[in-house]
């Protein structure tokens, strides 16, 4: 009796390790059969999200959404496949009504939609809150009328509706920009930076008078407007840091030479990077020269490695070419064996290099993942300053390891995805996460020469999480770029 107990309790062991090693298998099944399963609704869903079917076709994309997230439900609690399936056929009907909707809305608004897109652009929703959410409303109004087939009453509140945007726009421009400039100088004028620095001040009030008249006098003219006031910006900063430090070495003359000294490191260090050791025996002039002449080689050195780097795509291409033609001259056994023989090395190769993809960051730079034919480099590394979608230089060196990864894949389509968390509007953090996407593609295509028809931006704000955003920790990991290098289906 006891050795039968023991039996069966070694079974019941075996069991459970068994269970416990394939739980990652099973994981990646099921992550395969939900790839599968939503991949129509997904695509779909992306298509009616760049092409604005929420505002432009807003009741099928509300039923849709809601379909789709019944549908994702359903499947996470383990229900039949087939109720799903089900689902997902009229998520499918909804967003191909929409993209229909949403072709006619782009030829129907586009004034208004042109009028928007400046307001978000401005940060609407942030800084005139109550004006943006009137013009959306009336915006989504027209639009159902539409989607409802009244074109005619549709078409009547368009001069309405674009007036909303633009006074949404003109008093968040105002608000975001020139009355942090306004704030700015009037701070540097109560540390007395007329006085201490009197060009540098005035010249922020000179740039913040250009950005006002250009505002009031041309509405069109807003980029101008913003760059006159991000100069003023800068320009009050400056004379606030400049008017602090004069007061500092004025109060404590001794200071002169640890001032001076500091700057000297300064230039030392980044002239040993260079690789050669300053003298400051005639001042910082001569060093900063050969920074900049240095600089400048580097520069052209960039230029050069470009040139290579399209010759070597080139010389692939003709090897593809002369690949296809011997395809199309074998015949027979040996053609086929052949054929198979280079798919193996083929796809030896394409694993190294996802192999050597994955070593090419650190662990706080980016995450490696694979789905299907896509692979996902998550750059957990990269971070934006808060609202903004400006790309600080410290992390100008992820990037290039980002540039070595797109190069090792020059068969692969790519797509920049911008994340946000869950904080604050729902269309700010779409418009945000698509101007963060949109400056690492800007970024990509002024150092790699790409074709800007093989790169995509998305803004998927903050409606696909990966973690939690009750957390601190959780929103942190939604804050995200990723990079998706997409593949035929034979590839991967």
């Amino acid at each position: 009796m006891n050795v039968e107990k023991k039996l069966m309790a070694a079974g019941w062991m075996c069991a459970v390790v068994l269970l416990i090693a394939s739980a990652p298998a099973l994981t990646q099944n099921m992550d395969e059969v939900r790839h599968k399963l939503f991949s129509e609704a997904d695509k779909l869903m992306v298509q009616a999200q760049a092409e604005q079917a929420a505002v432009l076709s807003p009741d099928n994309f509300k039923a849709a959404s809601i379909k789709y997230n019944e549908a994702m439900k359903d499947f996470n609690d383990g229900k039949p496949l087939k109720d799903i399936e089900r689902k997902l056929v009229e998520v499918q009907q909804r967003l191909n009504q929409c993209l229909e909707v949403a072709k006619l809305g782009k030829l129907t608004f586009v004034s208004s939609l042109k009028a928007r897109e400046d307001a978000l652009n401005a940060n609407a929703p942030e800084y005139s809150p109550q004006e943006f959410e009137r013009a959306e409303s009336e915006f989504i109004t027209a639009t159902k009328k539409l989607e409802k087939g009244d074109a005619k009453n549709a078409k009547r509140t368009i001069p309405e509706i674009d007036q909303l945007y633009r006074s949404a726009e003109l008093l968040a421009i105002k608000t975001s920009i020139i009355g942090a400039v306004r704030n700015l100088i009037e701070e540097a004028k109560k540390e007395e930076a007329h006085k201490y620095t009197p060009i540098t001040f005035a010249n922020a009030q000179k740039l913040l008078s250009e950005a006002e008249t250009i505002l009031n006098s041309s509405r069109r003219s807003e980029t101008s407007a913003k760059e006159k006031a991000e100069s003023a910006e800068l320009e009050a900063k400056h004379a606030i840091f400049l008017t602090r430090q004069i007061k500092r070495l004025r109060k404590n003359p001794q200071d002169w030479e640890n001032f001076v000294l500091e700057r000297e490191v300064l230039i030392e260090q980044i002239a040993r990077e260079l690789g050669f050791k300053p003298q400051f025996d005639e001042g910082m002039d001569n060093p900063l020269r050969r920074i900049h002449k240095i600089s400048q080689n580097l520069v052209q050195d960039k230029k050069e490695l470009m040139a290579e780097v399209e010759e070597k795509n080139r010389e692939l291409q003709s090897l593809r070419a002369e690949l296809q033609k011997y395809k199309e001259k074998e015949q027979g056994l040996q053609a086929e064996l052949q054929e198979k023989q280079y798919r193996l090395e083929m796809k030896k190769q394409r694993e190294e290099k996802i192999k050597n993809l994955e070593n090419m960051f650190t662990s706080g730079e980016a995450i490696v993942l694979r789905r299907g034919n896509e692979i996902i480099v998550r750059l957990i590394g990269l971070s934006f300053p808060s609202g903004k979608s400006t790309i600080e230089p410290e992390y100008f060196s992820l990037l290039t390891s980002v540039q070595r990864a797109i190069r090792n894949f020059p068969e692969a389509t790519i797509t920049i995805e911008g994340h946000t968390d869950a904080v604050g509007n729902d269309r700010y953090n779409e418009n945000l996460s698509y101007e963060r996407a949109m400056a690492v593609k800007q970024y990509l295509l002024a150092n790699m020469g790409l074709d800007d028809s093989r790169i995509t931006a998305l803004g998927y704000g903050e409606s696909r999480p990966i973690a939690s955003n009750e957390t601190n920790e959780g929103r942190a990991q939604n804050r995200r770029i990723d990079l998706v290098l997409t593949f035929s289906e034979d590839v991967l």
